[in-house]
């Protein structure tokens, strides 16, 4: 979340809260009108509470006092506000930057996908359809053809405008992969043993039956181990170069082949025996292996920070009513709506 929008909350926040305690009961308010408006653009109630904020906010309604309600809910509604705030303004850029061909094509596929909710949502029947999209997702028909008519023109308007600006270079991907090492090389996996014993007759025992020739999980069997002797001593997979939190343990540890074992290591009085029975090297990725994945990492990134800036700018330049005012509006409907019973 940017830092514009971060003040914006906070704002509405000391206005919900003010707002809050004056209003002992919720005022009326149309349920599936008109909001506002964004470039002339009008703004419904219901494309802002849609099924997902709806059963949120009906959740929160049955949860949350009254007031925490109104907090929570203003801050989830400013958000979808800003969005779809600074969605409506890359729409009207995008809408005037179509060429004749394109407003033409577009005309032909909101008519298939017309069709295609008719026969989803309406077996044919308009009217049919009509009902189950406003019972569903709270939108009419039409409203939802110009739902998906923005997000196409907005989709291929800010493909065209951000991907010229995308250069990933091949400096960018070897830093990255050296930045991300680890997770194109991961470490050595050792299996682990480990015998604990509290006392040195306890840990004298021990050393003899491993210098007997016992095998260490079973020598971890005994009663005298207090580390999982249920387990033969068993650690488990251990990856990397912290494997105890004591340096003595840990530094001994590291220097064990696959097999080999050590001990006693006296710490703060007890006896520790370690065995590493398995040493395991994950197979890597080199960076001619990885750099076709991490270009299009940083691809993405790029588009999202281009875009993000870009939306930043057209929200600061842009028409539109105030969002305060429009959230503190949807915030009284979802109050009505959901926690009307003041606890």
């Amino acid at each position: 979340m940017n830092t514009f929008i971060k003040l914006a909350l906070l704002c509405l926040s000391l206005l919900v809260m003010r707002v809050s305690t004056t209003n002992a009961t919720a005022r009326p308010y149309s349920v599936d009108g008109m909001i506002g408006q964004v470039n002339g653009r009008a703004i419904y109630t219901n494309a802002v509470l849609d099924e997902q904020l709806r059963e949120t906010l009906a959740r929160w309604g049955r949860e949350l006092p009254r007031d925490t309600f109104r907090q929570r809910a203003a801050e989830r509604i400013a958000v979808r506000l800003n969005g779809m705030v600074t969605d409506a303004l890359v729409y009207g850029e995008a809408q005037r930057d179509l060429s004749d061909a394109e407003r033409q094509g577009l005309v032909g596929a909101e008519s298939n996908y017309r069709e295609q909710l008719l026969r989803e949502h309406g077996q044919g029947s308009p009217a049919l359809a009509e009902a189950n999209l406003i019972e569903q997702t709270g939108l009419n028909l039409d409203q939802t053809i110009e739902q998906w008519r923005q997000a196409a023109v907005v989709s291929r308007y800010m493909r065209q405008k951000l991907t010229p600006k995308v250069n990933v270079t091949r400096k960018d991907i070897k830093r990255y992969y050296q930045e991300n090492y680890d997770k194109y090389n991961a470490p050595e996996q050792r299996t682990i043993r480990v015998i604990q014993t509290l006392s040195p007759e306890d840990a004298e025992y021990v050393k003899s039956m491993l210098d007997a020739g016992t095998a260490f999980e079973e020598a971890a069997e005994d009663t005298r181990n207090q580390f999982r002797p249920e387990q033969g001593g068993l650690m488990g997979v251990m990856a990397g170069d912290m494997l105890f939190a004591n340096p003595a343990v840990n530094e001994a540890t590291l220097g064990l082949n696959a097999g080999e074992c050590v001990g006693p290591i006296d710490v703060d009085g007890k006896n520790w025996f370690v065995c590493v029975e398995d040493i395991q090297q994950p197979k890597g990725q080199s960076l001619m292996d990885a750099q076709t994945q991490i270009q299009s990492i940083l691809y993405e990134q790029q588009l999202r920070e281009h875009s993000e800036r870009y939306r930043e700018h057209l929200f600061e330049v842009g028409s539109y009513n105030s969002i305060e005012k429009m959230t503190l509006t949807l915030l009284e409907i979802a109050t009505d709506r959901y926690a009307a019973t003041v606890r």
